[in-house]
């Protein structure tokens, strides 16, 4: 939507400006008379109207429609950002519990608060930043690319290499805090960005404060149980 929302905007512009000339046709109006609301072709202080969706229709059936008009309701546009790249922003908390016998860290409780700008449909949002913590969080505990001592790559398949499954992960609560984008049209921004890049600081910080009494200030990703399990019992740093 950061590209396309220009583009969008001004086809519908468009739409709307030519789908006024239809209507005036179809309710007998001056083209200036013509209001459009919700979809809605109206005559302004009349009750007369027509929905978009009934009048594109009657413009494709050339039998009694004014050539002049053409047929149907069409319209290109193109937009192109004269600025650079837009981000998101946001803020995330981590809850993890580390079992000193072993290493192994449990993420409790993961909580994303994001600025994405202005929010076009939150489900599809929820899904993005949802799916950028899961892969944030990955990276932070499990996710490593392994080759042996000869190069050959020991991670080379999803039964090797170690991905996030529902069980690793909380239920992750998140919240929107919108401040609209200045560079494009409908001020939106990237949605699953600040859920990869968020996520993966915010749980390294967490082991590394939950590890403090141990002395241990720095933890390499991923923080594997061998590696958290090494910091804690001052083995070579992780």
């Amino acid at each position: 939507m950061i590209a396309a929302s220009g583009a969008i905007i001004e086809c519908s512009e468009t739409i709307i400006e030519n789908g006024k000339k239809l209507a005036g046709h179809v309710l007998e109006a001056a083209i200036e008379d013509i209001e459009f609301v919700d979809g809605q072709f109206t005559v302004a202080g009349t009750d007369k109207s027509i929905h978009i969706c009934d009048m594109v229709p009657m413009s494709y059936m050339p039998m009694g429609w004014p050539g002049h008009l053409g047929l149907g309701l069409e319209a290109e546009g193109t937009w192109t950002p004269e600025t650079g790249p837009n981000w998101p922003n946001g803020t995330h908390f981590s809850e993890v519990e580390i079992d000193p016998d072993t290493g192994f860290v449990d993420l409790v409780r993961h909580i994303a608060v994001n600025d994405s700008g202005e929010v076009i449909n939150p489900l599809l949002l929820g899904g993005q930043v949802h799916g950028g913590v899961a892969q944030g969080i990955g990276q932070a505990l499990m996710e490593d690319v392994t080759y042996d001592s000869d190069g050959q790559i020991l991670a080379g398949s999803f039964m090797d290499y170690c991905m996030p499954r529902a069980d690793d992960l909380p239920m992750i609560e998140t919240a929107d805090f919108v401040e609209a984008c200045q560079t494009n049209p409908l001020g939106v921004k990237g949605g699953g960005e600040s859920g990869t890049v968020g996520s993966t600081a915010a749980v390294v910080n967490a082991i590394i404060d939950a590890l403090a009494e141990y002395g241990v200030k720095d933890i390499d990703m991923p923080a594997t149980p061998m590696k958290v399990w090494q910091a804690m019992h001052g083995g070579k740093a992780a």
